[in-house]
């Protein structure tokens, strides 16, 4: 969404592609009829829903990174998202979209609470490994929601 890892992003700008990159996946997803957000195959064995759960496992993982210091994650990327699937696979759709959502909101509170200096700097947090808090916030989000939805709308293409 027009930043690479190596740009300075203000917490207003962040923000703002956070929020337009946000409307995009809620859009694309209210456009999805409710029995469909439940069908795996969209990218393997997974679910619209199982996606939904996935995004919101990284937003809480950076949000836990920025109240506590850490994020709590442990293994590799892919391990960690095959357990995030298995543990909520069996939620209840309605359960899943609201807690995403909700933490969606604390992870906005958390942000707008940083100092404007925190999001540039590279070891505020011992989880960034040395890379500005802002970037892990973009994987997590801006970057993320698209990632995902391309995968919704080929195969929504598809069906």
């Amino acid at each position: 969404m027009g930043t690479t890892r190596d740009d300075v992003v203000t917490k207003a700008g962040l923000l703002e592609r956070i929020r337009a990159a946000r409307a995009e996946w809620e859009g694309l997803l209210a456009g999805i009829a409710p029995e469909c957000l439940t069908e795996s195959g969209v990218t393997g064995d997974w679910s619209v829903k199982d996606m939904v759960a996935h995004v919101g496992f990284w937003e809480r993982s950076v949000l836990d990174g920025l109240r506590t210091g850490n994020r709590g994650l442990e293994g590799e990327v892919d391990e960690i998202n095959q357990r995030v699937f298995r543990a909520y696979r069996d939620r209840p759709l309605d359960q899943m979209l609201a807690e995403e959502r909700e933490v969606y909101r604390q992870l906005l509170e958390a942000i707008e609470a940083l100092p404007e200096d925190a999001l540039a700097a590279l070891d505020r947090f011992p989880w960034t490994d040395g890379r500005p808090v802002w970037v892990l916030v973009a994987e997590s989000t801006y970057w993320h929601y698209p990632e995902h939805a391309e995968s919704i709308r080929a195969w929504l293409a598809g069906k």
